[in-house]
């Protein structure tokens, strides 16, 4: 009797048949590089900040103003939202706009799951694309035509690596448990 129910915890825990690859580590290593990404992006936001204030007061403090201030800004921009797109797009932070959804009750579900999947197709196919692009900037040795000069697949690789994660939190929500779904389980 003890052997059944040391077994019943333990299909229950996993939530997979036997013989089912375990994803969970896999996800969990996406959530993590996910994570340091959005805590990336903070910091670039916050690297931002300072950088505007620094200029200001340069500018019409001391009447000097810089000419890296506003190229590192941009450059910042770019890195913040993509590292930060990923995390938000796992948060359910995306923009979203649900009317339609919410006046077809009924079709609520499908077609959240249809979207989310043609978002998933729509950024990893975004990402393909843009990875060819890091590729051909990368053999050709493209910088940026500013006044402090970076090579662009620095900043592309940052467009893919958002466009990637983004792709595959979408395809995780595909086939994830809507929030909804999930109240309404722990309800019955």
């Amino acid at each position: 009797m003890g052997s059944t129910d040391s077994a019943a915890p333990d299909t229950a825990r996993h939530n997979r048949n036997p013989g089912e690859p375990d994803v969970k580590p896999i996800l969990k290593t996406h959530d993590a590089i996910s994570y340091a990404g959005f805590v990336l992006g903070a910091t670039m936001l916050g690297a931002i900040v300072l950088m505007y204030a620094y200029e200001v007061t340069s500018r019409y403090l001391f009447g000097a103003p810089t000419t890296w201030a506003s190229d590192f800004v941009s450059f910042l921009l770019l890195i913040m939202v993509f590292t930060t797109a990923p995390w938000l797009t796992r948060e359910n932070g995306h923009v979203a706009v649900t009317i339609i959804p919410d006046l077809l009750l009924r079709y609520r579900s499908a077609i959240l799951r249809t979207t989310f999947l043609a978002a998933a197709v729509a950024c990893l196919v975004a990402s393909w694309i843009c990875l060819g692009e890091n590729i051909y900037l990368f053999n050709r040795g493209t910088s940026t035509l500013t006044t402090v000069r970076i090579p662009k697949w620095i900043l592309t690789a940052f467009i893919t690596y958002g466009l990637v994660n983004t792709g595959l939190y979408f395809l995780r929500l595909t086939f994830s448990p809507l929030p909804e779904e999930t109240k309404e389980t722990a309800n019955a």
